[in-house]
Formats: structure tokens, sequence, C-alpha cells
């Protein structure tokens, strides 16, 4: 895996489908945790991405200094 939000939301997707499927509750259960995980992930990858593309972040609030 590269670190691409996309690709996780595609894994997440296709354990979901596969927990539609699946007839041991168990498995279901184990899948939809996998679904889960991988939209976590990619919504963390998507955080990091966004925090990595800023050019020059504002610098830290002092209180009581302006």
């Amino acid at each position: 895996m590269s670190g691409d939000p996309r690709e996780c939301r595609k894994y997440a997707w296709r354990c979901a489908e596969l927990a539609h499927s699946a007839r041991a509750p168990e498995l279901k259960q184990t899948l939809i945790e996998l679904s889960k995980t991988w939209l976590n992930l990619a919504i963390e990858l998507e955080r990091t991405h966004a925090l990595l593309a800023m050019d020059d972040p504002p610098p830290p609030v002092v209180p009581g200094k302006r």
C-alpha cells in the first residue's frame, strides 16, 4: 500500500461487500471491523496529506501575545 486514501477506501468497500455475503456471524463481524479500520486509515491519511501540503503553517498561539 502506498499511503493512498483511495486505495484504503477500495479495500474498505471490498471488505463491506464480503461481509454482506458472509454467512458465518464471526466472519461477517470481522469483515465489518476491517472495513471500518480501512476507512479510518483513509481518513487519517487524508488528514496527514493535508497537513503536509500546508506551505506555511500558522505560528502557535501564545496566550496574551499578539
